[in-house]
């Protein structure tokens, strides 16, 4: 990544801007604006700052002593670098703006290591000396290093491939839709190390922007600008997204975007960074055992102005709203953290919610080890229960998505599909699956087989070209609960819609990989079908991950797939038959609730 040094008229368009008031004293207060021109660096770039400094009191001010103070908030004990900016005495008439433009740094220096930084402010105001007060962060990267998810698109052929690196179930959700839509193929993820989880994808102040940005545009040079898309979902990516999507054709607008951190500094700035340019949101903030950093999911609360536009730009009829309204299960259990005053009220903007998977002292531990400065933060006394962190929707989210759509078009139907249990969601992914089918019956040959599905992987097109319906299930929950589902949930779906089905017959594809239930939990399903009299197993090679890579001499799930494809009916006409099925409307999913329950459809909302 090259530095250029960019116009000072072009930095307060792209770079990170922060905002805050030295003093609340209305005689005498002070807005700084700190803006730098990039929000990471590598080592050979340079970094330029301009600091804005308005009088917003009655009286006159004077600033002095103006120091910039540079900090690692990823390590605790770091050093401080000092900058000096000014030492005059700066006098500023009411309304009156001040402006420092400064070279940081001619080169990021090499003793810094790549983690985040913190930008600090000292100067006098008048006779009152502030010190080391936090600003914002910039970051040091290398060029490995992500800090916004991408999705490589190589062509095979005239089949497109697509790779995700960075992110989790939110982002993984975006690549899945380009796969049904186009009818080609997709990894899950690139793994940060073999048979572990994705890429971090590292915390920059406009984080959220980036990300919203990065799905529209992916969306945009795949599926072509001008192209018609009669409906699209709006969603966290729990597994059974993917499937959702390919029965009703509709692409995903996530909900939200995960990020890694050290800090509770990166998350208030990241949000800071978003609600001031208009993007309303709110953070979840924990750990993860797949990732070496806590991990925040930033969640939109509005509609943003690129979702909006994307919707209109695409002609869209229909917006399905979809996630887990429960409080209770899954990861639910929260602190809000109590760092400004002016964030009242449930899921607030700008509100932060410390997760705690549990309330042992080892998982209070992690989270002070994760994130190094919590200990500087109140919380609240008292645990809450929210939304799931990574599933969940709020009633705040459900109100303002469906007003937000409507004001794009009034005409837009706009639906939701909820359910206060998680698992129920995940079952509409076979549900889905099977009334799609059918739907196109004279398309299909029936139910062929089962497909064990961990978290998270899936094709939905090629399995269900394939005959197969997803059973999805977490890999951490016992073998003989997703059994008695397979036996007591899906296997009724199938008689509902294929009654003269054998279902002892049906092959039972136990599809984990290393990086997504390992051998262990094959193992362990194919003892407790064994225990059930079914024999008819298909197993993978669980000793490699779902990555696509050509070069590593294994075959992973999609290179696997991407080869039986290839080598008999082709993808040509793969995608001239997906293109040939009826997608499943809403009133459809509907009649899927009226049949099966534990979930609600509510059809063409009205928010006026």
């Amino acid at each position: 990544m090259k530095f250029l040094k960019i116009a000072i008229i072009s930095l307060l368009i792209v770079s990170c801007i922060t905002k805050k008031k030295a003093t609340q004293n209305t005689e005498e207060s002070v807005a700084i604006s700190t803006v730098l021109d990039k929000d990471a660096y590598q080592k050979e770039d340079g970094a330029h700052l301009v600091l804005t400094f308005r009088n917003t009191g009655i009286n006159p001010v004077s600033i002095s002593n103006l120091i910039v103070e540079i900090k690692n908030i990823s390590k605790p004990n770091a050093v401080w670098t000092k900058i000096v900016i000014s030492e005059n005495n700066n006098k500023l008439k009411s309304g009156a703006i001040k402006t420092f433009n400064e070279e940081l740094f001619q080169q990021i220096p090499k003793y810094f290591e790549n983690d985040a930084y913190g930008v600090y402010l000292s100067y006098e105001l008048n006779d009152k000396l502030i010190t080391k007060e936090y600003h914002t962060f910039f970051r040091v990267i290398n060029e490995e290093e992500l800090t916004v998810f991408e999705i490589e698109t190589e062509k095979i052929n005239g089949v497109p491939i697509f790779k995700l690196d960075g992110g989790m179930s939110a982002e993984y959700i975006v690549e899945k839709s380009a796969e049904n839509l186009t009818s080609g193929i997709s990894h899950s993820w690139k793994v940060n190390t073999p048979g572990s989880g994705p890429n971090h994808v590292l915390a920059t102040p406009n984080y959220l922007e980036k990300s919203v940005n990065k799905t529209v545009d992916f969306y945009n040079e795949t599926f072509g600008e001008d192209t018609e898309i009669e409906t699209v979902l709006i969603s966290a990516g729990f597994p059974s997204i993917p499937y959702i999507s390919s029965a009703l054709k509709a692409p995903v607008l996530p909900l939200h975007f995960l990020v890694s951190v050290n800090t509770v500094k990166e998350i208030k700035t990241i949000l800071e960074t978003a609600n001031d340019k208009g993007i309303a949101s709110y953070a979840t903030l924990s750990h993860d055992p797949s990732v070496p950093y806590a991990v925040s999911w930033i969640k939109l609360l509005e509609l943003p102005k690129e979702y909006k536009d994307f919707i209109k730009q695409h002609k869209v009829k229909n917006i399905v709203i979809l996630g887990a309204t429960g409080t209770n299960g899954g990861e639910t259990k929260a602190k809000q953290l109590l760092y400004n005053d002016d964030i009242k009220g449930e899921y607030a903007d700008r509100s932060i919610y410390i997760m705690y998977p549990g309330t042992s002292p080892d998982d209070v531990k992690t989270l002070n080890d994760k994130i190094v400065d919590l200990k500087d933060f109140k919380q609240e006394d008292d645990f809450i229960q929210i939304a799931d962190w990574e599933s969940g929707i709020n009633q705040k989210q459900l109100t303002n998505f469906t007003k937000d759509a409507k004001s794009v078009d009034d005409s837009i139907d706009v639906s939701t599909i909820t359910a206060v249990d998680l698992g129920r969601l995940y079952a509409l992914g076979g549900y889905s699956t099977l009334a799609f089918m059918h739907k196109n019956k004279d398309k299909f040959d029936g139910v062929k087989g089962v497909i064990f599905n961990p978290y998270l992987i899936a094709h939905p097109t090629i399995e269900a070209k394939k005959g197969f319906v997803p059973l999805l299930y977490w890999q951490l929950v016992g073998a003989n609960y997703t059994v008695y589902n397979m036996e007591n949930d899906l296997f009724k779906a199938i008689n509902h819609f294929y009654p003269k089905t054998n279902l002892k017959k049906l092959k039972l594809w136990l599809n984990s990989t290393r990086n997504f239930g390992a051998v262990w939990s094959a193992n362990n399903l194919k003892k407790e079908l064994a225990k059930k009299g079914f024999t008819n197993i298909i197993d993978n090679n669980y000793e490699v991950d779902e990555v696509w890579d050509l070069s590593d001499s294994v075959e992973s799930p999609s290179e696997l797939l991407f080869k039986e494809v290839n080598n008999s009916y082709g993808f040509e006409n793969l995608k001239k038959w997906n293109n040939s099925l009826k997608p499943l409307t809403i009133e459809d999913v509907k009649e899927l609730s009226k049949i099966f329950g534990g979930f609600e459809v509510k059809l063409n909302i009205n928010n006026h």
